[in-house]
């Protein structure tokens, strides 16, 4: 039994180690283990990200992404957007290509709209030319896309102030009718 206890202790111990350190030290540990040279040629994802991680069909949020050349030679940066429907059917997008100069940064936005409901998961690469060579890949973002109400984005609050005003409404009707 003292065993399982000092275990447990030990889990505990780390669990809030990783709490207290675990998001700045992640982050520079994921983007110094994804970005990958080729050669003295070096592009990194340094921020990707959606205004919005919840909208309804017939909206749209907006991705945007930033690719900078940390290497020492000019590179030219693909900016592919992969997508996977909730049915996991997945697509890629080429949204830019560009050359970039060493220390240049690349900032690509891109509206993503919406018309399947379920979560879809989004994810930004960083390829060269020809993709011979994947420099770099964002974090997965997910979007969950909810079914549209009555005419928009309603809530039960809403329906609950159409069905108070329309019961008044009744309401009035009836005390007019016997008077």
């Amino acid at each position: 039994m003292g065993a399982r206890k000092q275990v447990l202790w030990g889990v505990v111990v780390l669990f809030v180690a990783a709490l207290v350190t675990g998001p700045a030290v992640g982050a520079a540990v994921a983007q110094s283990e994804s970005c990958q040279a080729d050669g003295a040629r070096k592009l990194c994802v340094v921020d990707a990200g959606v205004d919005t991680d919840s909208i309804v069909t017939g909206q749209s949020t907006e991705l945007t992404a930033t690719v900078e050349n940390v290497g020492d030679e000019r590179a030219t940066a693909v900016v592919v957007l992969n997508v996977a429907s909730p049915d996991n059917e997945t697509d890629s997008y080429e949204l830019r290509k560009r050359s970039l100069a060493p220390g240049e940064t690349l900032t690509v936005t891109q509206a993503v709209d919406a018309t399947t409901v379920g979560s879809h998961a989004m994810q930004v690469l960083v390829y060269s030319d020809g993709y011979a060579h994947r420099y770099d890949a964002s974090e997965p973002m997910t979007v969950a896309v909810e079914a549209k109400g009555l005419g928009g984005p309603i809530d039960a609050p809403d329906y609950a102030l159409a069905a108070l005003v329309a019961s008044v409404g009744v309401l009035g009707a009836i005390v007019y009718r016997r008077r």
